[in-house]
């Protein structure tokens, strides 16, 4: 009994230990992206890398250290569920990062600031570092759980997502699996999507737009946040992900969004018709749609067509797949504006939606393997957390 004990005490002890190298991996992971953000945008100047470096140092990475052990400690003794410890590691990112703020904000070589603007500042800094830490405390429950449980079906289905999730997309396969843990996977999907999507942002859209010379950053700003949380997703993935699993309904209402939207922005950009006010371009786009995809629906009730349908679907899936994830991602080149249009402009600009085309994968695994509702809901928590984020990023940029 003494023996058993000691060894399950000398495991919860090197769980923490992992805990606190995890945790460690995962701020400096942000502590880079962060400070490399700061300096892009004008925040933070060359010469007060090493302050910076030398604060991150002395505070946020001691409390993500320590943090980190108390998860591996709480996860190998009590075995919480994972989006409970993933989710107190995120509060702890902001908390931490207000804290620390804060602190700094009230040293005399700052500019002096207020305490409450400070510990907001700082939160909002905190909310970039919540997606590390969150994802972090996630592989974190994943290590501790495959080291004291070995090979079981749980910690195996937990650890093979990211396996899963690329085998998809090299041989994606139109045969549906269900997981019997789909909130795990589902949380797992969306910090890779949003991880994924950061980094693809800093390292490849952000610079490729500055050598074109396209905008769209302070646009996306100022949309309207029904538009980026609610009415955006809902029509993206009914148009992409919906007819993905083959029914005529399915793909009669793709078609009639894809067509929809398409003639609006049509009318918009060309004046067809002389229509100048918004509601005679939804009107008549609306029209033309309806007609179109009754016409489509007609078609696919017959024969032959649903005998051809069916076969490409079957036989064909990975092209049907792949175009609809790099349709969905060159949809979102109409963010950007463009300051001349040559060919070097249409050879790159597939790189500006890089981060999209790489997310319209993620929510097609998801779609194929979870369902529509978690296609919904994942698309929704990426645009509100990336949101918030570019809001934050702008906000900063524009107070300096």
């Amino acid at each position: 009994m003494t023996e058993l004990l000691s060894r399950a005490t000398t495991e919860t002890w090197r769980e923490s230990v992992l805990g606190a190298a995890v945790m460690f991996a995962a701020t400096l992971l942000w502590s880079v992206v962060a400070v490399l953000v700061l300096l892009s945008v004008g925040i933070l100047h060359v010469k007060d890398l090493p302050k910076a470096v030398l604060m991150l140092s002395l505070t946020i990475v001691p409390g993500s250290i320590l943090v980190g052990s108390i998860l591996g400690y709480w996860i190998a003794s009590a075995r919480p569920s994972p989006i409970g410890a993933a989710s107190i590691a995120g509060v702890a990112a902001v908390t931490l990062t207000a804290l620390f703020v804060s602190f700094v904000a009230t040293q005399p070589s700052t500019v002096p600031h207020s305490w409450v603007d400070a510990t907001l500042g700082g939160a909002v800094l905190g909310l970039t570092a919540a997606p590390f830490w969150f994802i972090g405390a996630l592989f974190l429950y994943g290590f501790v759980e495959r080291r004291l449980r070995g090979r079981t079906l749980r910690g195996s289905s937990r650890s093979g997502v990211l396996s899963a999730l690329t085998r998809f997309c090299l041989n994606p396969s139109v045969t549906v699996t269900n997981v019997a843990n789909p909130l795990t996977w589902g949380c797992y999907l969306f910090g890779y999507n949003l991880l994924l999507s950061l980094l693809l942002a800093f390292f490849v859209t952000f610079p490729v737009g500055k050598y074109l010379g396209a905008s769209s950053i302070a646009g996306i700003g100022r949309a309207r946040p029904w538009i980026l949380f609610l009415f955006a997703p809902v029509v993206e993935e009914l148009s992409f992900r919906l007819p993905l699993r083959y029914t005529e309904i399915n793909l009669t209402i793709s078609a009639l969004l894809v067509i929809w939207f398409t003639v609006r922005r049509l009318l918009l950009s060309f004046g067809i018709f002389g229509l100048a006010t918004t509601t005679e371009r939804w009107l008549w786009s609306a029209v033309f749609a309806i007609l179109v995809a009754s016409v489509v629906f007609v078609l696919l009730q017959t024969e032959p067509v649903k005998r051809l349908a069916s076969r490409i679907w079957l036989d064909h899936f990975r092209s049907v797949l792949y175009v609809s994830c790099f349709a969905f991602g060159l949809l979102h080149i109409s963010n950007f504006r463009f300051t001349t249009l040559t060919a070097e402009t249409l050879l790159l600009a597939p790189l500006l939606v890089l981060p999209q085309i790489i997310s319209g994968f993620i929510l097609a695994f998801a779609r194929m393997r979870l369902g529509m509702i978690w296609c919904l809901v994942l698309h929704t928590a990426h645009n509100f957390v990336a949101t918030i984020i570019l809001r934050s990023a702008i906000q900063l940029a524009l107070a300096t």
